[in-house]
Parts: structure tokens; sequence; C-alpha cells
């Protein structure tokens, strides 16, 4: 149990610190580090250690979908994921096929 507090310190760490680094927050309906605690059940596929989504991840996908509905929301949030994929480790190529993967549909 110890292991995944300490598996999960990086995100956390990191999101805040984004979070800092762009300074005052947009008003926008989500920031960085909600959208990447969001994410968190994808943690495994995202970093290559599971070939596979869970189910937490897909909804947790599908709900970032529905509430970053505006393009400079999803521009925002765009940059915060390069950031947090580039320190992270993200495996690139699994990253692109998450919405295939979470069955996301995109909003028009």
């Amino acid at each position: 149990m110890a292991m995944k507090v300490i598996r999960f310190y990086p995100i956390w760490f990191l999101g805040i610190v984004v979070m800092l680094g762009t300074g005052a927050r947009n008003a926008s309906a989500i920031s960085c580090l909600e959208a990447i605690i969001e994410l968190m059940p994808c943690q495994d596929y995202l970093l290559g250690s599971s070939s596979g989504v869970t189910v937490l991840c897909c909804e947790g996908a599908q709900e970032l979908n529905q509430i970053a509905s505006y393009s400079s929301e999803r521009r925002n949030l765009c940059e915060c994921f390069k950031t947090t994929a580039a320190a992270m480790g993200v495996n690139a190529d699994w990253a692109k096929l998450l919405p295939i993967q979470g069955q996301i549909q995109e909003i028009e």
C-alpha cells in the first residue's frame, strides 16, 4: 500500500508545480491539476506498465472531455498535458490512443 502512495507522489507534485508555473488561472471549467487528477486512473496505461485502459480511466477521460468543451480550455489543457507528459515519461503513442481506447466521442 505504501508503494502506491510513493508512486502517485510525483504526479501530485508535478501537478502542483505546473499549476504554480502557469501563474494566474484563467476563468476555466477545470484547472491543470484537476485534469491530471481526472486522468490518474490512466497512469499505468499512459506510462506503459499496462496494455489496456480501465473503466475508471475511460470514465475520467470522458468526464474531462465533457468538462473542457471550449477551444480555449482544450488548448490550456493541451499545454498542461504536454508539460506533465514530458516530465512523467508518458508513452506518447499510447496517449494518442486514449480517446479510442476510452471510447471518447468528440463534442461538436
